[in-house]
């Protein structure tokens, strides 16, 4: 049996995150969710992947053995699987209880999973559902007779929940970790507080003498060729992917760093998706950085009230309390910040947005920022934007495809409504 990994519409909720992915290849823990999903789900390591129609030839890009929104590829039997699912023993129980086809797990009116027939997905409303994900969960419902329901999954609907599982998952899956050579590479002259066992350094990874790792509240895994400069301070639980570069400074708690990522300052309860970075002083709490970002000398954001309440964000255009006192901001892909910005609690920062002064509230994609600094919101070039990214791609060996130079400018047509509204207005940027 063959699985298919979809996104149900959930995936609007972790705008600006999605826009530029399929919400299973949102990074959490060690890993992307749809690499949990295939690890611990997919027993062949084969799977067809749906998303939206525009995303699909960046995914085909990056996943180029795979099949994506490819109706052709599925079984006679199919588990079809939400890309918003976190694996663990307890899905894994309630999945074996889809013994036939024609079956769904429920959870809160959303498609945990479902088991069905190769000609389900035949139905043309089917196969245009799955790559628009308009009235998707509705559909399956309809034509998937059989429902149980199950209320103790973990299926991620907002995107605070990322910040909040995230120390958790580092430690549960470094448990995992089989490699045991991987504990037998650290230098004399590093210092460890706590068990050693739980400090995992991948080949050719070094870290210089006076670095501190602390493990006494969760392990750390530092990936492949990555380097890390004295004076730092890890404290776990921690995973640092691999070819990164940590500039000294703190990596607190609760931290994912993914890969090609440049780190320095102050981190807490953070992931940083790849490919970008924070070379300098400064800090970031309880937020989630796309790829492709780079933030400024000094740019910093909140993540406590002063009140010490909890923290509300606006999704979808309504204002939900997270429950949290600790929530920081969640930065799409290709954003840029000045020197000096700072950065309100709870606040999204739009894809290839351009940050300076503090930011109060949430920042459309494409748009130059600088509000406290006379400025009017100002729509930023589309060809400046792509050009941008083009450069900082190079800068890590990284071609910018076609294809994902077309990607790019999809988003930026899907966004325009989201500027307008905003005020965000048109024309050359002057502070």
């Amino acid at each position: 049996m063959r699985i298919a990994i979809f996104e149900d519409e959930a995936y609007r909720n972790f705008f600006p995150l999605t826009l530029t992915r399929p919400i299973y290849e949102l990074m959490i823990g060690t890993s992307t969710i749809r690499e949990k999903i295939i690890k611990n789900v997919a027993n062949s390591g084969e799977a067809v992947f749906f998303c939206r129609d525009y995303l699909e030839d960046v995914l085909k890009e990056r996943l180029p053995n795979s099949y994506v929104n490819d109706f052709s590829a599925v079984d006679d039997s199919v588990l079809l699987v939400n890309g918003s699912v976190i694996t663990n023993g307890y899905l894994n129980s309630v999945l074996q209880k889809l013994s036939k086809t024609g079956m769904v797990i429920v959870q809160k009116g959303r498609v945990v999973a479902a088991h069905v027939k190769r000609d389900f997905f035949e139905r043309p409303e089917i196969q245009t559902a799955m790559s628009s994900v308009e009235n998707l969960t509705e559909i399956i419902l309809r034509l998937v007779p059989e429902k149980l329901n199950a209320d103790k999954i973990t299926l991620l609907e907002y995107p605070w929940e990322l910040i909040e599982l995230n120390p958790k998952l580092i430690a549960a899956e470094l448990k995992e970790i089989k490699d045991k050579e991987l504990k037998d590479r650290l230098d004399p002259s590093v210092t460890v507080y706590g068990s050693k066992e739980s400090v995992f350094v991948a080949e050719d990874a070094f870290l210089e003498a006076g670095t501190i790792l602390d493990t006494r509240n969760g392990p750390i895994y530092i990936g492949e060729n990555t380097y890390i400069q004295s004076p730092t301070r890890i404290s776990g639980p921690v995973y640092i992917g691999r070819n990164c570069i940590i500039f000294g400074g703190q990596i607190r708690e609760g931290c994912s760093i993914g890969n090609v990522c440049r780190i320095g300052g102050e981190v807490e309860g953070s992931i940083f998706h790849g490919y970008s970075n924070k070379r300098h002083y400064g800090f970031i709490g309880h937020s989630y950085i796309g790829e492709w970002v780079n933030l400024g000398a000094g740019t910093s954001n909140s993540d406590l009230k002063n009140t010490y309440g909890t923290i509300k964000m606006d999704v979808g255009g309504r204002t939900y309390d997270t429950g949290n006192i600790f929530v920081g901001t969640f930065v799409g892909d290709h954003v840029k910040t000045a020197i000096g910005t700072y950065i309100f609690s709870g606040k999204k920062i739009g894809v290839s947005s351009h940050l300076y002064g503090i930011v109060s509230e949430d920042v459309p994609s494409f748009t130059a920022y600088a509000k406290t600094l006379g400025a009017k919101p100002t729509e930023i070039y589309l060809e400046s934007a792509i050009e941008t990214a083009r450069r900082m791609m190079r800068r890590r060996n990284v071609q910018l495809s076609r294809t994902y130079e077309d990607m790019l400018r999809k988003v930026f047509k899907l966004t325009e409504q989201e500027r307008s509204k905003a005020g965000v207005v048109k024309g050359k940027f002057l502070i």
